[in-house]
């Protein structure tokens, strides 16, 4: 799922809070353990009424990503950073990446040509 321009843009005009939570690593090794659990995790955001989208970045020279998830609430964040499999991911991290960080925002403004959509 791309970000939902329309609905992120929607909340903050009419008040109500988005934040977005970044997730920046660099590779180390993928395996299917990897690939299964990362497919469960996209699913569980997609079935979380209070996600938003995601979009996702890379730095080749670097060897860095980024995974940026928009969320409705800080509560909706929680529920799926508790979510038994992203703890499991979380846990053995160091088998898939190098190194991490991840950064959680509150988005206070969106603007937009709609050119990117």
């Amino acid at each position: 799922m791309k970000r939902c321009t329309e609905q992120i843009s929607k909340l903050l005009n009419n008040g109500s809070s988005v934040y977005s939570a970044t997730f920046v690593f660099r590779i180390k090794n993928y395996d299917s353990e990897f690939e299964s659990l990362n497919s469960i995790i996209d699913e569980v955001a997609n079935s979380n009424s209070g996600f938003l989208g995601k979009e996702s970045w890379s730095n080749e020279e670097e060897n860095k990503r980024a995974v940026v998830y928009y969320w409705d609430s800080l509560e909706s964040l929680k529920q799926f950073s508790n979510n038994p499999n992203h703890q499991k991911a979380k846990q053995n991290y160091n088998k898939w990446y190098s190194g991490y960080e991840i950064i959680i925002s509150e988005v206070v403004n969106f603007k937009s040509d709609n050119g990117l959509q």
